[in-house]
C-alpha cells in the first residue's frame, strides 16, 4: 500500500493492481484470460490518460457496487502539452502519465488497467484492421457486459478520440463474430456500447464553455453538445464525485489553469461530476423503459435482474447450446440476405430480425455463462445457415424467413412443454416470447407486402 492508503499500481507493459481486499490482476497489452466472476463487467476504452475522468464518478459508483470495472487506455499520452514543469519533461512524460493514470484508477476503484501502447496523436494512421483486431482481443479476453468509449464526434474533434470511437464501434461487432479475427480468442458479444456525452443543457448553463477551444497542433477545436433528447442514460452519482475529483488531481501534468474546466464555476463543475451522461450507440440487449421522461439511470438496467440460476443438468445445457447454434444459423440467413442488397423494405425487416436475434443469442449465452459453460465454440447450425445461401427473389426469401421463424417457435414451445424445473421453464418461456416477436414481425411484413401486391 502507498503512504496515502491507496492500492499500488506497478506497470510498464505488465501492470499489476495490488490491494489488501482485492485479488491481484495481471495484464499484458493483449490479455489472454478472464477473471471468472458472477459479477458484471464494464470496460471503458479511451485514447489518453485523463480521458476516463469524464465517466469517473460512474466507474467509481459501479466499482463500489461490486461491478468489475476495467480500463483500456490506447496511448500513454506522450505527445500532450505539459502544464506542470516540475511534474514532467518531454523525455519522461509517457512514464509520468502512466503513473498518473494508475493513481486515478486507484481512486476510482478500477480493477484492471490495460494499455494498447498506440502512438499519442497517431492512432488515425494505424492500420485499421490490426487496430480493430487488438480491441477485439481485449473484448474477448475481458468479456464485458457494457463498453463505454468516446462519442462519435470525439466530444471535441481530437483525431485520436475519433479513431478510438471508430475502432471500438467496429470491434464491438467483430468481437461477437466467430469468423472475424479467429486468432483473437473466443467470440464475445457485449450487451451494450455507450458513449459519454455533454448535454446541450450544460452548454446553455455555461455559455463560456461553449466558446472554449482546445488547442491541438495549431488548431482550435470546439466542444460538441448532444441534444438532451438524445441522452439515453443519466448517472446520478453525487456520492462518488469526490473520487472523480481525486482522480483528476492525479493528472497534475495536465492541469491547464486556462482551460474551460479550470474557469468553470464550482457549482457547475460539481454538477458535471455528479451527473454523467451517456448515449446508447449499439445494443444487443436494449435498455428497458426509463423514467417518465424516457431517460434511464443505470448502464446495466435490465441486465441485473437475472433469472434464477437454472439447474445445471447436462441435458438442459445441451439443449441451450443446440438452441444457440440454431439461432446463430438464423442470424447467418439474415446476414446473407442483407449482403445480397435487398429492397429497402426487406432490408428494414432483416435489420429488425438481426436485432431481435442478437437479443435471443445474448440471453442464451448469458444463461450458459451463468452455468460456466463456454459459448465461443458454438457455431451456427449449418443446416439452417445453408437455407440462406441460394439466391432467391424477395418472395422466396420471405417464405424462408417465415418457415424458419415458425420452426423456431415450434421447437422452443416444445421445450417449454417438456420443462419441469421452474427456472428452466422461465428461460424457455422468455426465449419463446422473443421467437414469437420475430415470427409476428415476419407475418406482418408478409401480409403487408401481399396487400401492396394486390393493389
Amino acid at each position: 500500500m502507498a503512504d496515502d492508503g491507496l492500492p499500488i499500481y506497478q506497470s510498464t507493459n505488465l501492470p499489476i493492481y495490488q490491494s489488501t481486499n482485492l485479488p491481484i490482476y495481471q495484464s499484458t497489452n493483449l490479455p489472454i484470460h478472464r477473471i471468472m466472476s458472477d459479477t458484471f463487467t464494464i470496460l471503458a476504452i479511451f485514447a489518453h490518460p485523463d480521458d476516463e475522468i469524464g465517466v469517473g464518478s460512474t466507474l467509481a459508483h459501479y466499482s463500489a457496487a461490486g461491478v468489475r470495472t476495467v480500463l483500456t487506455c490506447a496511448s500513454r499520452g506522450e505527445a500532450a502539452t505539459i502544464y506542470c514543469d516540475e511534474c514532467a519533461t518531454r523525455e519522461n512524460l509517457a512514464e509520468v502519465r502512466t503513473r498518473e493514470l494508475e493513481c486515478a484508477c486507484a481512486h476510482l476503484g478500477i480493477a484492471e488497467l490495460h494499455w494498447l501502447d498506440w502512438p499519442d496523436g497517431g492512432i488515425q494512421a494505424l492500420p485499421r484492421a490490426e487496430a480493430v483486431g487488438q480491441v477485439v482481443a481485449q473484448i474477448r479476453a475481458i468479456r464485458p457486459d457494457v463498453i463505454v468509449t468516446h462519442p462519435e464526434n470525439g466530444l471535441y474533434p481530437h483525431p485520436d478520440h475519433l479513431a478510438v470511437w471508430e475502432i471500438t464501434r467496429a470491434a464491438f461487432d467483430a468481437a461477437a463474430n466467430p469468423d472475424r479475427y479467429p486468432d483473437a480468442g473466443a467470440p464475445w458479444a457485449a450487451a451494450r456500447l455507450f458513449t459519454r456525452a455533454l448535454p446541450q443543457s450544460f452548454f446553455d448553463a455555461a455559455p463560456e464553455f461553449a466558446q472554449y477551444r482546445v488547442e491541438l497542433n495549431g488548431q482550435q477545436l470546439p466542444f460538441f453538445a448532444t441534444p438532451d433528447a438524445e441522452i439515453d442514460v443519466v448517472m446520478h452519482v453525487t456520492p462518488w464525485a469526490p473520487q472523480r475529483q481525486a482522480a483528476w488531481d492525479c493528472h497534475r501534468s495536465q492541469h491547464n489553469p486556462d482551460s474551460a474546466f479550470a474557469r468553470m464555476p464550482d457549482g457547475l463543475r460539481s454538477a458535471m461530476a455528479e451527473n454523467e451522461h451517456f448515449v446508447l450507440a449499439a445494443a444487443r440487449a436494449p435498455l428497458p423503459d426509463g423514467t417518465p421522461d424516457g431517460v434511464g439511470d443505470d448502464l446495466l438496467a435490465g441486465l441485473t435482474a437475472e433469472l434464477e440460476a437454472p439447474a445445471a443438468d447436462p441435458a438442459f445445457l445441451a439443449a441451450l447450446r443446440a438452441e444457440l447454434a440454431m439461432q446463430r444459423g438464423y442470424l447467418a440467413i439474415y446476414d446473407t440476405y442483407l449482403r445480397q442488397a435487398p429492397e429497402p423494405h426487406l432490408a428494414d425487416l432483416l435489420n429488425e430480425l438481426v436485432n431481435q436475434g442478437q437479443e435471443v443469442i445474448y440471453l442464451l449465452s448469458r444463461t450458459l455463462r451463468t452455468a460456466n459453460v463456454a459459448t465461443g465454440d458454438s457455431e451456427a447450425d449449418e443446416r439452417i445457415a445453408a437455407r440462406g445461401r441460394r439466391r432467391r427473389n424477395a418472395d422466396a426469401k420471405v417464405r424462408v424467413l417465415l418457415a424458419s421463424a415458425k420452426d423456431a417457435v415450434t421447437g422452443i414451445e416444445a421445450r417449454v412443454a417438456r420443462a419441469t424445473d421452474p427456472a428452466q421453464r422461465a428461460i424457455w418461456e422468455e426465449l419463446v416470447a422473443l421467437a414469437q416477436a420475430q415470427l409476428q414481425a415476419i407475418e406482418a411484413f408478409a401480409e403487408n407486402t401481399a396487400m401492396k401486391l394486390r393493389r
